[in-house]
């Protein structure tokens, strides 16, 4: 996992809370940031297949065997999918002490001042980076790219004014929207998200066709026996079904989703084939 604060962070926390109710056993989060995910991920390829070392994970799963040189794990070889916990979009957010109040100011603002305007995200290869990198060759501007060990970082610094612009995963800002400390320009769904519905999509802003979706999902290391995989499934999933889980992740600005194994391998395995040729369109490069 990442850095705290960030959305994954909290929606980790958010299921390992009632899976310790369920299965009457303490469920740890352990946070290990770094190289944008990679330290964790490699700590978990090489941890026992027991069932007791999880990986919760996101796009940058995939991304990082594209970017890195060694990121120390292979994401087809290394891990076994366990579920699919959620998915949503990023927002593209100001923070409150900026000029702009629209997805259109912060484009002329870039086109007046190229590469002079920052933007966070939670580190290189996250999707809070690959959603912005997108962005801006969709927007054709030129917007530089800071990277933070994780959305909770990334979010602290747009709420003091430290960096003027982000790509945020929504748990880690949508409590600072609703409190007007950051403003909400556009969602990189292909349509406006029911949690933040007066926000319009990147694509409804003048970029028709740009969509970027987060996923967030638990994997195992490989050798892990199926009959724990399987557990592990159905516990996540009655965790899930539970109303009042759902709806703090709703409400955090993600839709649970609750996979099948076999459902959440198969998108990893699609989404890892077309990552190869993402990263070549937007000329994607470790910072």
């Amino acid at each position: 996992m990442n850095a705290p604060g960030g959305g994954l962070d909290i929606i980790g926390r958010v299921v390992a809370d009632r899976m310790t109710k369920i299965i009457g056993q303490s469920v740890i989060v352990e946070n290990r940031a770094g190289a944008g995910g990679n330290i964790a991920s490699e700590y978990v390829a090489r941890a026992p297949a027991d069932g007791y070392t999880l990986l919760e994970t996101t796009n940058n799963h995939n991304i990082n065997a594209f970017i890195y040189k060694n990121p120390g794990y292979n994401p087809r070889r290394d891990f076994v999918a366990v579920t699919q916990l959620t998915e949503a979009p990023s927002v593209i957010v100001a923070g409150a002490q900026t000029s702009y109040r629209s997805l259109k100011d912060l484009i002329a603002a870039a086109r007046a001042q190229p590469g002079k305007i920052a933007y966070a995200s939670g580190g290189s290869g996250q999707p809070t980076h690959i959603a912005g990198e997108m962005f801006k060759k969709t927007a054709n501007i030129d917007l530089v790219h800071v990277p933070y060990k994780g959305g909770g970082p990334a979010t602290l610094d747009l709420v003091a004014g430290q960096v003027p612009v982000g790509i945020s995963a929504l748990p880690s800002v949508t409590p600072h929207i609703q409190d007007g400390k950051l403003r909400a320009l556009a969602v990189t769904s292909d349509k406006r998200w029911p949690t933040l519905p007066d926000t319009p999509s990147v694509a409804e802003s003048g970029y028709p066709g740009y969509r970027h979706m987060t996923w967030i999902g638990i994997l195992a290391p490989t050798g892990t026996p199926a009959a724990i995989i399987a557990r592990l499934n159905k516990d996540i999933a009655a965790v899930l079904a539970s109303v009042d889980v759902r709806q703090r992740i709703i409400t955090l600005g993600a839709e649970p989703v609750a996979s099948s194994a076999a459902e959440f391998d198969a998108m990893l395995k699609a989404e890892y084939e077309a990552t190869a040729k993402l990263v070549s369109e937007i000329g994607l490069k470790v910072d």
